[in-house]
């Protein structure tokens, strides 16, 4: 089961990095319907249509109905921010809706788009990249997408690369490239030690070169760095634990294994890692 896991961090950064600025931004919405009456909407409009002038201001409406998952509001107000303002920053913003929605045509235009319209900083560019490099490898188009990733981590600059290596390893695990794959996780947690799932597909690889034991070190890890976040737990936690339980099976110490694998029918006992996990008890001999 793939998910878009960095096109989620990069719609998760946008919001973090620009919705600050919009503090102001109820103040400045004029024409909603009030109780008398007054202000009454046409069919298709919403708040503010009329009378929004400031490209900014859409623009943050449009970042914070995408945080409460009304992408149809979203999609409204960040056409109405490029209509008053055409500029990298708001087509790559309607790109990244696209891409949370798994619509990854469309995010390639956009994001074509933007760099045409000129992002301005290198950081800016190398973050467009990135996400058409994203869409690409979710339409398993691996070579533009590695190329794309490339340019990124072979740019001069001070910026994290951790994004673009996490993608490119990915992508050499399903192409069997393990020494490759293995050599960008590295460099992901050289970059960022914090990023849990990196350790996971460490973890992963020395799984299957046998090393059961170095395994197991690199999910418990994984799992010590979800272990306060409750959307990790999740999001991820079923996969990990699961993982974890196999390494420690391995290894033969039976009683944690069943631990671990017990926390997997905690958070998905029906799921993919669900199953697995019954039959990894199973092997064990605990079927109740």
């Amino acid at each position: 089961m793939r998910r878009l896991l960095v096109s989620c961090l990069l719609l998760a950064s946008l919001l973090l990095m620009l919705t600050g600025c919009a503090s102001h931004r109820r103040d400045t919405i004029a024409g909603a319907p009030d109780a008398s009456g007054r202000g009454k909407l046409n069919p298709g409009e919403l708040p503010g249509d009329k009378t929004i002038k400031n490209p900014e201001v859409a623009y943050n409406l449009a970042l914070e109905f995408a945080g409460q998952r009304n992408m149809e509001a979203a999609h409204h107000y960040i056409d109405l921010a490029m209509k008053l303002q055409p500029q990298a920053k708001y087509t790559y913003a309607k790109g990244l809706f696209y891409l949370s929605e798994k619509h990854f045509k469309e995010a390639i235009g956009m994001f074509d788009q933007a760099l045409k319209q000129g992002p301005g900083t290198q950081d800016n560019r190398l973050a467009i990249l990135n996400a058409e490099g994203v869409c690409y490898m979710e339409l398993e188009q691996d070579p533009k997408a590695l190329d794309l990733f490339r340019q990124v981590v072979n740019a001069p600059g001070a910026f994290s690369r951790f994004e673009s290596y996490y993608n490119m390893g990915v992508i050499y695990l399903r192409e069997k490239k393990y020494l490759d794959a293995e050599a960008v996780f590295n460099k992901v947690i050289d970059e960022n030690p914090n990023f849990y799932r990196a350790y996971n597909k460490l973890g992963i690889l020395q799984g299957m070169k046998g090393r059961w034991s170095d395994a197991a070190i690199s999910f418990k890890k994984a799992l010590d760095l979800i272990s306060m976040d409750y959307s990790a737990q999740q999001t991820d936690g079923a996969e990990i634990y699961c993982n974890y339980g196999e390494a420690l099976l391995h290894e033969k110490l039976y009683p944690q294994a069943k631990d671990a694998l017990l926390k997997v029918l905690g958070i998905a006992p029906e799921g993919f890692w669900g199953q697995k996990a019954k039959s990894l008890l199973a092997q064990m001999g605990f079927t109740g």
